[in-house]
């Protein structure tokens, strides 16, 4: 009997989450909707030290996949390098393009703090495609795994166990980010949440600066700061939401 090549994955979360469901995930992440995992543990911590910013307890959880069974029976993209490829995708999924849609299983590096600075200049234009590349074909990619199709995650996927993180540990990524950069991208928030909440520029403002998600980005919490504009937009409106509802 062929024996199963059983991979251990992490997924961090602020609760126990025994049966995963893709469709739950945000949009706008780097390979689009679908339940997020990584073989690195210390990056699942990151994952569940960025998601409670709301005093909740983080959760590491631990689950079994059966990896070689996933490449062979679904639709899969592997990127295996930070290369012209993954930088296509990631801006698009970024951008809110549903490319991802196309796949089951997307598997590859993490637009973290290590590339944060040139995935910004990029963006905004600063810098070309080919200076981007450059730059980034100096970084190993690390390692993220976005389950888009709900049957691996019910048929391949087994869940082990889920360990409770410490409160009080929190994750910092270190200094890589460039302020300037940082800054610029605050700015284009408040812009977004302008437009996403019809408000004007003083209220867009007093709500970003005297929220919890600006006191983690400035933190360099869980690689928050990594993350999209637009996903950090609604994180923000979930937020004010949040707090009507109190």
């Amino acid at each position: 009997m062929e024996r199963a090549s059983l991979m251990l994955v992490y997924h961090g979360s602020t609760v126990k989450v025994t049966h995963p469901v893709a469709a739950a995930c945000r949009p706008n992440l780097d390979f689009g909707r679908g339940f997020y995992l990584t073989d690195i543990r210390e990056q699942a911590e990151k994952w569940a030290c960025r998601a409670a910013n709301r005093d909740k307890q983080q959760w590491l959880n631990i689950y079994s996949l059966d990896i070689d069974k996933v490449r062979v029976n679904y639709n899969c993209l592997q990127f295996n390098s930070y290369d012209d490829g993954w930088l296509n995708f990631i801006m698009a999924c970024r951008r809110g393009e549903d490319i991802w849609n196309k796949y089951d299983f997307i598997e590859g590096g993490i637009a973290d703090d290590r590339v944060f600075n040139t995935i910004d200049l990029y963006q905004q234009e600063l810098i070309s495609k080919e200076e981007a590349l450059k730059r980034l074909s100096f970084e190993h990619p690390n390692n993220q795994i976005c389950v888009v199709n709900q049957f691996i995650l019910d048929r391949e996927l087994q869940f082990v166990d889920a360990l409770s993180l410490r409160l009080d540990e929190e994750i910092h990524t270190g200094g890589r980010a460039n302020e300037s950069l940082l800054q610029m991208k605050f700015a284009r928030i408040v812009d977004e949440l302008m437009d996403s909440l019809q408000i004007d520029r003083l209220h867009a403002l007093d709500i970003f600066y005297t929220s919890d998600t600006y006191r983690n980005l400035i933190k360099k919490r869980g690689d928050l700061h990594c993350l999209s504009d637009a996903y950090l937009v609604d994180e923000l409106i979930l937020e004010v939401e949040r707090k009507q509802c109190n």
